[in-house]
This record gives structure tokens, C-alpha cells and sequence, in this order.
């Protein structure tokens, strides 16, 4: 058996080699390629100065034309260059990330280190580094920072706040925001805060207390069971919340009043600048709200809608069917989602007259038509994701059929990752079935060929060539003006039934 084995993959072996060698002496017209495939397939793209190696389906990957460079050995690695717009750099996707732009470097390995460096305007000079625990970076001011968690660091602007110490962390740490300090001895359970108009403390959950003068107070005991606090102290229309979690949650002003029981099942909220008013009992099974511009129904998981403004969102047997829709007076846009991973989205620019439209019926089929005029269609789609690094690294791998067509018309399709291909733009279409079969067609050419040269024939205006059995030495003539019509019938006869 093994014997009968051997003998056959070396019968391959030997009638590719011999096509690909005598390939030398094809009649093949247009821009060059060689399809082996799914093992090997080369195009040429005369127009935009390219070309493109697949090896191995899509395993394998190399373009580059007159403004792009890519490479790709999925879902491994991935490379991409754009003159004048970005590079980007994919490793074991989604782990490893590089992304340079004319904005901004980014590079990443998560969980162990991350970079991001601006290149314009007043962050250019912010820099920020990590790998493993160990960080360092600059501010925009030049301030330099850095350490290694936990042991010992210092940050600035990071987080919201101006500086940033710890040492040992969690057992000391402290922050800094304008004038205000903030102390915490093994976080977060002892806590003193200082400055600015701020003063407070912490032994949590026990007890807390923290004040800004003019703008709010808050109190705790046993967190997060009591809790009651006072808010916008320098407006008009002061809030105040109490709160014994999770039997009872106050929240009450002037213009608004929302209370709980048994948090989040039983709540009632009125606005009264919204004429606003909503009751959950329970959340989320019974839910009904009313207000200007707004209203709610859901009866949990049989029906639910909601209308907020220019918005409306709601379901039919979640998650069977769910929806969403907006509209104004220049853009619409809705989304319908069944199962949770399928989903219909249209997109529709009224000034401009284009629509676009995203159809995912998962594992099924995806198709995609752009606002530019692309169209994009393949199956299966087994990654229920909208996501280009996804894309790019992953698709390929998962797809046995694809086609697509650019915004001026031409198209490709392929199935089994380029064992058959058809090409197709104003002036030419090719039909391809790996090594096997060729057929070509541009204005008044007619090309033919079976298994690369065993039996090969062009016809180019008046000029005929027939080649056999892998000759390097073609038969070519001239048609007689006499027979020209006859043989132009039975070539339209030909490109007829092959489409």
C-alpha cells in the first residue's frame, strides 16, 4: 500500500514539475500567473505595478504593489506597510500589537509590557514604556518616571492625577492632585486625604468620611451597607443620597427623586424637567417609562421597546430577534441581531444617496457592501466578530469560498483558497481550476488550456496557435479571411456557454 502511495504523490510531484517547466513555452496571454493551487499560486497586477505569492492556501501570504507591502504567515504573524499612512505589525494575534502612524507609535505584548509614543502635536514629546512589571516614561514637560510593581515607583500624569508613589504597594502609597494629598497605608484599607479644599479619611469597610468644601460631603459605615452623601453643594438644586444597601437607595433633589427596594429589582425614578417618570418591579423582568421624547416597555424575554430621542432599541424573544434604530435628517442606521451572533446592519447617508449594508447569518455566510461601492461575500464565517486584526490574521484560514469587487467593477472570487478562481474587470476574465484548466478572454482574445500545456490553443485577431502535449515548439497560422467568421461563431459559441 505504501508503495501504491508513494508512486502516485511522486506521479504528482513529476506532472507539476514537468507543467511548471514547460510553462516556459505557454501561449498564456495577460498578466502572468502560475495557480498550483491551494499549494502555490503567483499573480502579477500589471495596472498597479503587483504582485502576490499564496503558499499553502492563505498560510502563507505576500503582496506588494505601487503604495502597499504585506506579509503574512497566519495566525502567526502579520505585517502591512502603507506609504505615508501606517505600518502594522500583528504577532499571535491578539497578543502582540505594533502600530506606527504619523500621529503615533503603539506596541504591545499583553500581559507583559506597553508602549505608546505621540509624534504630533503637545503630547509629542510624552513617552510612555513598559515591560513585565518594570515602566518608564517621560512627560510632556520632561518629567521623567518609572519603577518596578510593587517594589517601588512614581508616576506622573498618569490616572487622572499628577503624581503617583508607592513603595512596597500596597502596603504605602500616595497621590497627588493640585494642592490635594491622599495617604494610603495597605490599600485600601487605611486612607488620609489633605489639601486643596479636601479632607477625609478612610479605615475601610468600618467607617469613612471625606468633605470638599462648597461641593460635597460623604459618610460610610460597614460598606457598602450605610452610606448617605451630599452632592452639588454649589448649585441650586443640591442632591442628596441615602443608602442601606441593598434593602433601601435614596437619591433626592429639588428636580429629580429616584428610590430602590431590594436594589436593583424595585425602583421608581421622576424628572421633573423631563416630565420624565419610570418604574422597575422587578428589574429587569417589568420595566415601564414615559417622558418627553422617551418611553419604555419591556416584559423580559418576550418583548421590549424603547424610544429615546432619535434612538429606538428593543427585542421579541431575547435573543432571538433584537434591534436598533437611529435616524435624523441626514443619517440612518439600524442593526438587527438574531441569536446574538448574527446580525443585519444597514447604514443610509440621505444627502449623499449611499447605503451600506453588513449581513452575518453565523457559521453561515457573511457579506459586506461598503459606502464606496466594495462588496465583499464568503462562507463560512465562523468568527461572529467585526474586527480587522481578525481579519487579517484569522479570515483567511477560515473561509472556503470568497468573492469581492472594488468600487470601478472588477471582481475575484475564490474557492479552496485559489483551487478555482474567476477574475473579472471591463476587459478581461479569467477562469481558472488550479493547474488544471485555463480559460481567458480580453477584447479579441480567446485563450484555452488544459492541464498547462497538454493541450493549449490562442486565438489573437487573425493569428492562431495550438500547442500539445507540453511542445515547446507551438503550431501557429493565420486564418483565412474565408474561415474567420466561421471560427469567430464558434468562439462566441464557446465564451457564450461558459457564461
Amino acid at each position: 500500500m505504501r508503495g501504491v502511495k508513494g508512486k502516485f504523490w511522486g506521479g504528482v510531484a513529476f506532472l507539476l514539475t514537468w507543467a511548471f517547466v514547460s510553462g516556459c513555452a505557454t501561449l498564456s496571454p495577460g498578466p502572468q500567473r502560475e495557480n498550483f493551487g491551494p499549494f502555490f499560486l503567483y499573480s502579477a497586477d500589471e495596472e498597479r505595478e503587483g504582485k502576490e505569492t499564496n503558499v499553502l492556501g492563505p498560510l502563507f501570504t505576500y503582496r506588494k504593489d505601487r503604495q502597499e507591502k504585506s506579509f503574512a504567515f497566519r495566525p502567526f504573524f502579520y505585517w502591512q506597510k502603507e506609504e505615508g499612512k501606517h505600518t502594522i505589525l500583528e504577532y499571535l494575534y491578539p497578543l502582540g500589537k505594533y502600530k506606527r502612524t504619523e500621529q503615533e507609535v503603539e506596541s504591545s505584548f499583553m500581559p507583559f509590557f506597553s508602549t505608546r509614543r505621540a509624534l504630533t502635536g503637545k503630547e509629542a514629546e510624552k513617552k510612555e514604556r513598559g515591560v513585565l512589571l518594570a515602566f518608564w516614561g517621560e512627560t510632556e514637560q520632561g518629567e521623567s518616571y518609572g519603577g518596578f510593581f510593587p517594589v517601588y515607583g512614581k508616576l506622573k500624569k498618569r490616572f487622572g492625577k499628577d503624581e503617583m508613589n508607592f513603595l512596597l504597594w500596597p502596603i504605602y502609597s500616595d497621590s497627588r492632585e493640585g494642592e490635594n494629598r491622599t495617604y494610603s497605608f495597605l490599600w485600601p484599607i487605611f486612607s488620609r486625604t489633605e489639601g486643596g479644599g479636601r479632607e477625609g479619611f478612610k479605615i475601610w469597610p468600618l467607617v469613612g468620611h471625606e468633605k470638599k468644601e462648597n461641593d460635597y460631603e460623604k459618610l460610610f459605615f460597614l460598606w457598602p451597607i450605610f452610606h448617605f452623601e451630599k452632592r452639588y453643594l454649589n448649585t441650586d438644586d443640591p442632591t442628596e443620597i441615602s443608602m442601606v444597601f441593598p434593602l433601601y437607595v435614596s437619591s433626592a433633589s429639588s428636580k429629580r427623586v429616584s428610590r430602590s427596594v431590594i436594589w436593583p429589582f424595585f425602583n421608581y425614578t421622576y424628572d421633573e424637567d423631563e416630565k420624565y417618570t419610570q418604574w422597575d418591579f422587578p428589574w429587569p423582568l417589568l420595566q415601564w417609562a414615559k417622558g418627553e421624547d422617551k418611553s419604555l416597555l419591556r416584559i423580559f424575554p418576550l418583548y421590549s421597546r424603547k424610544l429615546w430621542e432619535d434612538r429606538q432599541s428593543g427585542y421579541i424573544l431575547w435573543p432571538l430577534y433584537m434591534y436598533e434604530r437611529q435616524e435624523d435628517e441626514k443619517y440612518k442606521k439600524e442593526v438587527i441581531r438574531y441569536l446574538l451572533l448574527s446580525k443585519d446592519q444597514t447604514e443610509f447617508l440621505k444627502d449623499e444617496g449611499k447605503e451600506a449594508r453588513i449581513l452575518r447569518i453565523w457559521p453561515l455566510f457573511y457579506y459586506s457592501l461598503r459606502k464606496e461601492g466594495s462588496l465583499q461575500f464568503y462562507f463560512p464565517a465562523l468568527l461572529p466578530i467585526d474586527d480587522e486584526g481578525y481579519e487579517r490574521n484569522w479570515g483567511p484560514l477560515l473561509r472556503l469560498y470568497e468573492y469581492r469587487r472594488n468600487p470601478a467593477g472588477e471582481s475575484e472570487s475564490k474557492f479552496l483558497w485559489g483551487f478555482y478562481v474567476h477574475r473579472k474587470n471591463a476587459v478581461r476574465e479569467l477562469y481558472e481550476l488550479s493547474f488544471f484548466l485555463t480559460y481567458y478572454t480580453e477584447e479579441d482574445l480567446f485563450y484555452f488550456s488544459l492541464l498547462r500545456g497538454l493541450l493549449e490553443y490562442r486565438a489573437e485577431g487573425q493569428k492562431r496557435a495550438l500547442r500539445l502535449l507540453y511542445s515547446p515548439w507551438p503550431i501557429e497560422w493565420e486564418q483565412f479571411p474565408a474561415l474567420a467568421e466561421a471560427v469567430s461563431g464558434w468562439e462566441e459559441v464557446i465564451v457564450n456557454k461558459t457564461h
